[in-house]
C-alpha cells in the first residue's frame, strides 16, 4: 500500500473509487468538503467542518488569506489561481444553489469567505444581542 493511500482511513476508501488516488481526491472540483451544506442558519457548524477540510487538504491559507496572492506577473500566479479557484468551487459546492449563485462572482476563495461570513456569521449572536438588550433595560 503507498504512503498517500495510508492517509484514508477505512471508512473512507470504501466511498473512493478504487482507481483514485488522494492526489486526485484533492483536484476534483465537483467534490463537496463536507456533509454540512450551507444554509442561511448554519454558519458556524458549516465553517467548522469546511475549516477542518480544508485544514485536511493543506489549503486552509486560502481561506484564510495566510497563503497571498502573487503578483500577476509572478511564475507562480498560475499555480496559486488554479489552487484557489479549486478552493472557491469546493465552498461553492458545500452551499446550496440559491447561496452559491449569489457568491459565486467574487474573485479569490478569501473574498468568498470573508462575504459569507460577514452576512451569516453574525446571525449566531442573536441570542447575545438579546442578553445585552435586556441587561442595559435592566439598568
Amino acid at each position: 500500500m503507498s504512503e498517500d493511500n495510508l492517509l484514508i482511513s477505512e471508512a473512507e476508501s470504501s466511498l473512493v473509487p478504487s482507481s483514485m488516488n488522494v492526489h486526485e481526491m484533492d483536484v476534483n472540483p465537483n467534490q463537496r468538503l463536507s456533509s454540512i451544506v450551507l444554509n442561511e442558519f448554519n454558519f458556524l457548524p458549516w465553517s467548522r467542518a469546511v475549516s477542518l477540510a480544508l485544514g485536511g487538504r493543506s489549503k486552509l491559507g486560502f481561506r484564510n488569506g495566510s497563503i497571498e496572492v502573487p503578483d500577476d506577473s509572478s511564475p507562480n500566479y498560475e499555480s496559486w489561481l488554479s489552487k484557489d479557484q479549486l478552493v472557491m468551487l469546493w465552498l461553492l459546492n458545500s452551499m446550496e444553489r440559491k447561496l452559491a449563485e449569489i457568491f459565486s462572482y467574487l474573485e479569490s476563495s478569501y473574498q468568498l469567505w470573508e462575504a459569507v461570513k460577514e452576512i451569516y456569521g453574525s446571525q449566531n449572536n442573536a441570542a447575545r444581542v438579546f442578553q445585552l438588550k435586556k441587561d442595559i433595560s435592566d439598568l
